[in-house]
């Protein structure tokens, strides 16, 4: 059994969120608000589209910073680690369970923290849109079995993996897409020893992490002959990470990129770009080689779900083919 396998088989336990919970009742529900959106979505993974009138959850308001010795966090546990203003950050992707969906202000700056089990990607986006910064919710809705947000101040409804406005007043405008990490947080705090790390305190209207430990209700779902099955584990066999540049997309497997001994460049739209990877932190991630190891955004993303927003991306094989 190999490092990659053996990583694989401890992550596994790791219960985790879809974009879509079961029945819930009491404080294991997020909290709905009075407003729902007609448009043609799924409303459950794996179904066709159709009109109907989408309900609208509140998004996370309240992330905090915790003292790090008071809260449990397993190695294989993963977070969304982000850097701000040079202070190294780390987000428990336990700690969104029920929102998908978090709003984070620091040093007067608006962040949208999103995180969809569903296709096992959390991003982060600029959340300063047209001047506005009343947040993010979340709707009860999918296209291509991803996480849709909506605005507060338009109601425009947003695709996580497409990154643009499907709906609304805002249609087709993209959000911008921050640099960070998706990786283990046994990784990142070896990187990073003096990260701070922050949560979900509010205990109001969410799985909270310890409700989760007892009863763990969510899931994600993995497809199998065109359909979507039920299974209640991450799936980082089937993980990798997808950059789009210029209109040109690439999809790197991370068993591919496990394959090679180091790090290399890759040219892409003209540029050349520096694809690093780590096996036991189960993450890549990319910088511009002319640029002092300026970071570049990408996605770390089940393949199948990169495919279904990227139809004509290439598909990185060590071999050599797909470069």
């Amino acid at each position: 059994m190999n490092r990659f396998q053996s990583l694989y088989y401890s992550i596994v336990l790791l219960a985790i969120i879809s974009c879509k919970p079961r029945n819930t009742v009491g404080k294991e529900t997020p909290t709905t608000t009075s407003q729902t959106i007609e448009l043609v979505a799924q409303e459950w993974p794996g179904q066709e589209p159709k009109s109907f009138q989408m309900p609208v959850y509140r998004g996370l308001d309240k992330l905090e910073f915790a003292n790090r010795e008071k809260i449990t966090l397993n190695d294989t546990d993963l977070v969304m680690g982000m850097m701000i203003d040079d202070t190294q950050i780390a987000l428990p992707l336990l700690y969104l369970e029920g929102f998908e969906v978090a709003n984070l202000t620091l040093n007067d700056e608006h962040y949208l923290v999103t995180w969809c089990g569903l296709v096992g990607s959390a991003q982060m986006f600029e959340g300063n849109i047209t001047g506005d910064t009343q947040g993010f919710d979340f709707g009860r809705a999918l296209i291509n079995s991803n996480l849709l947000m909506v605005d507060r101040k338009t109601q425009s409804v947003w695709n996580q993996l497409s990154t643009k406005a499907i709906h609304g007043d805002l249609k087709e405008t993209p959000l911008n897409l921050l640099p960070t990490l998706q990786t283990t947080w046994g990784y990142w705090k070896e990187k990073y020893p003096n990260s701070k790390v922050l949560i979900n305190k509010d205990t109001t209207g969410a799985a909270f992490p310890s409700l989760v430990f007892e009863r763990p209700f969510y899931t994600s779902w993995q497809p199998k002959d065109g359909n979507f099955h039920m299974v209640e584990k991450h799936q980082p066999k089937n993980l990798g990470m997808g950059i789009e540049l210029g209109g040109i997309s690439v999809y790197f497997p991370l068993e591919e990129l496990f394959k090679r001994d180091s790090s290399m460049v890759y040219q892409l739209a003209g540029k050349n770009i520096t694809i690093h990877f780590d096996q036991l932190g189960l993450t890549a991630w990319a910088e511009d080689s002319m640029g002092m190891g300026t970071a570049i955004p990408t996605t770390l993303v089940y393949q199948w779900a990169w495919q279904n927003f990227h139809p004509n991306t290439v598909i990185f094989k060590s071999n050599g083919e797909g470069m």
